[in-house]
């Protein structure tokens, strides 16, 4: 069972969110010792996070690299000098995680990379500009 307290769980998920599937994978390998086969990427954060003694040491683990954890922090709002030390990086999160039992941490944005979202969005600025163009026409007559 995972020794991560509640907003650990979520703020390492939401860290882990950060990194490639490739290293997703590997990290799961590593933390369960590739006696566990994930489906998924889902599938792999669940063990890594279920495997996980603690949230230091999922952090401390050579692949979650001092760049994600930071990149992680900012995202939160937490200001850090961009030479801190991994160890220091890693203090801050645990910080701001046991200041957080309401579990009202920001969410890590996730980037558009799926041609779906790319073309739903466009739609959608598409049908505005039209409604904007119908609207326009109407106040003109």
């Amino acid at each position: 069972m995972s020794g991560l307290s509640s907003s650990e769980m979520e703020g390492c998920r939401n860290l882990l969110g950060l990194l490639d599937n490739d290293e997703i994978m590997a990290l799961c390998d590593t933390v369960t010792n590739r006696l566990v086969q994930p489906e998924d990427r889902q599938d792999a954060v669940r063990a890594i996070l279920v495997y996980s003694q603690s949230a230091e040491e999922l952090l401390r683990r050579r692949k979650v690299h001092r760049e994600v954890i930071f990149k992680y922090l900012a995202t939160q709002g937490i200001i850090i000098p961009p030479a801190t030390e991994k160890h220091n990086l890693i203090q801050h999160a645990k910080d701001y995680w046991q200041k957080q039992p309401q579990l009202k941490l920001k969410e890590t944005p996730e980037p558009v990379t799926k041609t779906e979202d790319i073309q739903l969005f466009q739609q959608e600025e598409t049908s505005k500009a039209t409604k904007r163009k119908n609207v326009s026409d109407i106040s003109c007559r």
